[in-house]
């Protein structure tokens, strides 16, 4: 099952709509301030999960000047969910500034809320704290970063990269809940999960394959290896440790659902696209605008930086497709 329970992007938000990209640095941890548990009362339109909110104060419009990257609550059942609002690589407007910059910007951090009660139910706070454990541990996972590059509001306050909160730990303190003990949870959920290998496939040195140029380095694992997973990266591949070794492999290779895939677009223009040779690229091809292709990789170094490796109708392919 996803980390991720439900999408509702915040569209109609005006830092949704300023859409500037980021390379996320870490994680910012929040809490509403707000006796109210439930997802709605932030998220709309009702999915027929989280419930309708009546008032029409959520952040789903364009008067809103605050904005996150999810939040954890009750949907109208009262199950606990962690609903994603913006895409995890556009800056959001959650943390505010200090004297040193913003954890929104420089350096920007993905950041999320959970939505508080009243503060006096231990139950409902572990359930959302649990839930959050698990959120920062896929964060850190897909994004390659440390359970040390999360930080509440009140410490990027202290740190000068925040306003001058105090979340969550006015909700935590009460039932003995710290950030040093929220980020040895994040820790312990790393340890790594072990998968084997679905066939045989190769462990790349490096997180791209460019057998024409030769500037990527493999080894074989052979079908039923075990591998401790470290990261999926979002785009179809894994980092995973074996024989205290970091390598990469394509997650289609891999006994474990829920991994991404490779994405698809859609070309904007006609490319040439050149059938992979040893050493060298092959016979070209023209693909046409408008067609589709799974990007594979993209190449980050050495002779053939910035071609794609894409597969089209089954076919592969070396395109420049930017």
């Amino acid at each position: 099952m996803s980390v991720i329970d439900g999408k509702i992007l915040l569209k109609n938000n005006p830092c949704f709509k300023s859409n500037q990209h980021m390379t996320p640095k870490g994680i910012v941890v929040h809490s509403t301030g707000a006796d109210n548990p439930y997802i709605k009362r932030y998220v709309q339109p009702d999915d027929g999960v989280i419930g309708k909110n009546l008032y029409g104060n959520d952040w789903n419009n364009p008067s809103t000047e605050v904005c996150v990257h999810g939040f954890i609550g009750k949907d109208k059942l009262g199950n606990v969910r962690f609903y994603q609002t913006l895409p995890f690589d556009i800056c959001c407007w959650g943390v505010g500034g200090g004297a040193n910059g913003s954890y929104n910007y420089d350096p920007p951090y993905i950041q999320f809320e959970m939505c508080e009660d009243s503060l006096n139910d231990k139950a409902y706070c572990m359930n959302v704290y649990n839930k959050a454990v698990e959120v920062c541990a896929y964060l850190c996972k897909r994004y390659g970063f440390s359970p040390d590059n999360i930080v509440s509001h009140r410490e990027a306050y202290e740190k000068g990269y925040g306003s001058g909160h105090v979340d969550p730990h006015n909700w935590w303190d009460r039932f003995g809940l710290t950030m040093y003990g929220f980020r040895n949870a994040v820790r312990a959920k790393l340890s790594g999960e072990k998968v084997k290998t679905k066939r045989d496939c190769r462990l790349y040195s490096r997180p791209y394959k460019d057998p024409v140029g030769g500037t990527v380095s493999y080894i074989a694992a052979k079908k039923g290896a075990v591998v401790r997973l470290a990261g999926d990266d979002g785009y179809g591949w894994s980092k995973v440790l074996c024989g205290g070794k970091t390598y990469y492999v394509m997650n289609n290779n891999l006994c474990k659902k829920g991994l991404s895939k490779c994405p698809k677009v859609r070309l904007t223009r006609d490319i040439s696209a050149y059938e992979p040779m040893k050493k060298r690229l092959g016979k070209k091809h023209t693909i046409k605008k408008g067609k589709k292709a799974a990007v594979i990789c993209t190449i980050l170094s050495g002779k053939y930086e910035g071609y794609s490796y894409i597969k089209r109708n089954g076919k592969y392919y070396y395109a420049r497709i930017n």
